[in-house]
């Protein structure tokens, strides 16, 4: 079998690890692997040894159907019997090369902007899977495509064997979000501000991505925070930090999963989170500590809860990483979407692993 993995500069951003980890295991399983991927990616040796093409997803509109068919007529002497596309870009892309090509069609969805953004409706013709990272997700899409081309297949995330061997610091907070809604930013300075006495190394690693409110610095002087934040554009720019922190707080609503996040949860870290009917795997009290409010004193009963209850914080972060290594074990996952590739190519009569099973309700 040999599918491309087509990935735009979105998902790049923020799953580039996890894409790698996934065409390891499929190439690892015999499956052949193409990557379709921007210009200009500096990569591990072990990933320039499984095959690559560059396509400029930020290119005209008037040059992309020429570069499209460049690369179609590259992949002539070893076609692709399945792209696979990761972000709204990329699933164009692919569609049009799995057009030309006759080839199967899947798109893995994260998050539900991600589902909004991606022309579905416009290529069902080809379109032969949706795989979503949650229910809710599944869900959506399948009032989109219908419930027959939908699963529930997140990308994944490694599950590490040992969580000791990754020790959290007690007193350090990384916080993930566009950085555009100020009110919920307000509502998790205050909370930062109260907790911020009982901690004397406390360090916040705030993700400030392009695009945030540049007011955020006055929020923070306003509250007295702004000593402790150290922002960065991406947490997955400084992964092994960010991963290393004790807790993980996102103030906005995620729409769906975030691998950086996923990884965090996987490790046994305390998830403080705005609540997402996108994100089933957050389950308040269970899998992650879920705010119901942009509400200063319910961020502060909670953060202070995952910061200075260690015996709440740690329950939380154990059930978490018991869940997620259940859920979103990379390995499973690549499985899965060999699995489903494979169904794929011996026809429509052979149900996906897992059709049909997106009956959670939004």
């Amino acid at each position: 079998m040999h599918i491309a993995l087509v990935v735009d500069p979105e998902r790049l951003l923020t799953d580039a690890a996890a894409v790698q980890r996934l065409a390891v295991a499929l190439a690892g399983d015999g499956v052949r692997i193409r990557r379709i991927l921007p210009p200009a990616r500096d990569e591990p040796p072990l990933l320039r040894m499984i095959a690559a093409s560059t396509f400029d997803f930020d290119s005209s509109l008037l040059f992309r159907p020429s570069r499209l068919g460049a690369l179609s007529s590259s992949l002539e002497d070893d076609p692709p019997e399945i792209f696979v596309s990761f972000g709204a870009r990329a699933f164009i892309a692919a569609a049009e090369l799995a057009d030309d090509m006759d080839a199967g069609l899947v798109a893995m969805i994260s998050t539900s902007d991600e589902l909004d953004a991606t022309a579905l409706k416009r290529h069902t013709g080809r379109l032969d899977l949706v795989c979503a990272a949650t229910a809710p997700i599944a869900a959506r899409a399948a009032r989109v495509v219908g419930e027959q081309m939908v699963t529930v297949l997140p990308l994944g995330v490694p599950v590490p064997s040992r969580r000791d061997t990754f020790v959290a610091s007690p007193q350090s907070l990384a916080i993930a979000g566009t950085g555009r809604d100020v009110g919920a930013y307000r509502a998790v300075f205050a909370a930062i501000a109260d907790v911020m006495p009982a901690l004397p190394e406390f360090q916040v690693a705030i993700e400030l991505p392009p695009g945030h409110d540049p007011r955020l610095w006055a929020l923070a002087r306003e509250f007295g925070v702004q000593r402790v934040l150290n922002g960065v554009s991406r947490l997955e720019l400084v992964r092994p930090l960010a991963l290393a922190c004790g807790v993980f707080a996102l103030p906005e609503a995620m729409h769906g999963v975030r691998s950086v996040v996923l990884e965090a949860m996987g490790l046994g870290r305390t998830v403080v989170a705005m609540d997402d009917p996108f994100a089933d795997h957050l389950i308040d009290g269970v899998t992650a500590l879920v705010v119901q409010e942009r509400d200063a004193r319910e961020w502060t009963a909670q953060l202070t809860k995952a910061m200075l209850d260690p015996a709440a914080a740690g329950a939380v972060g154990a059930e978490a990483a018991v869940r997620t290594a259940a859920g979103f074990a990379s390995a499973r996952c690549a499985d899965q979407l060999a699995a489903a590739c494979e169904s794929i190519m011996r026809g429509p009569s052979i149900p996906f692993p897992g059709a049909g099973t997106s009956t959670a309700k939004v």
